[in-house]
């Protein structure tokens, strides 16, 4: 379960078990994460073409955008920081239908067919800081580990534990884009 530490403002939604509440604004969130970039993606549309559907961990957890760096002695995590959401715009939507990827959280914008795809089914996209990404691996990370998809390296399926890590609504369940409203 991941909690939210929202910055005031109302809450907009609850999403899962006892999952995450998302509020309006920013916040950091706390709890598991899981990790997944493009070559984890597109195994895991594979999984949907072939009418397997997605592995529980998709739908039990927010899914970050991002690769890991080499791990420091002493530390829980390298650099841990966010990859850019659009490259994995193509499956959301089909993600989202199979009950996945319902708060996915990275660095930069998405297109319109993602922010249709959470209006649609009822997801968020958060956005996350990408330059210091050291400092919030080093503060935020607690624990990493290798959920599946080991012998793709940095492009596995991780989960980490997070603390009070930053995010902010971009997309929100109504169809609300943070970016759009300002390029207006």
């Amino acid at each position: 379960m991941v909690k939210w530490k929202a910055v005031g403002w109302r809450q907009w939604n609850s999403w899962g078990e006892g999952g995450v509440t998302i509020a309006e604004g920013r916040g950091g969130c706390s709890g598991p994460l899981v990790v997944a970039r493009d070559i984890a993606h597109a195994k895991l549309q594979e999984r949907l073409d072939a009418g397997e559907g997605l592995p529980q961990y998709m739908k039990d957890m927010a899914v970050y955008y991002a690769g890991p760096a080499k791990t420091p002695t002493g530390m829980a995590s390298g650099s841990f920081g966010p990859t850019t959401a659009g490259r994995m715009d193509s499956y959301v939507d089909a993600f989202q239908a199979a009950g996945g990827s319902m708060v996915m959280l990275a660095k930069g914008n998405r297109s319109g067919q993602v922010t249709r795809a959470c209006k649609k089914h009822g997801g968020f996209y958060l956005g996350s800081i990408g330059g210091p990404a050291a400092i919030l691996a080093q503060d935020s990370i607690k624990k990493v580990e290798v959920l599946e998809y080991a012998e793709l390296g940095m492009e596995a399926v991780w989960k980490i534990e997070v603390e009070d890590f930053p995010a902010f609504i971009v997309v929100d369940d109504k169809g609300n884009d943070f970016f759009k409203q300002w390029s207006t």
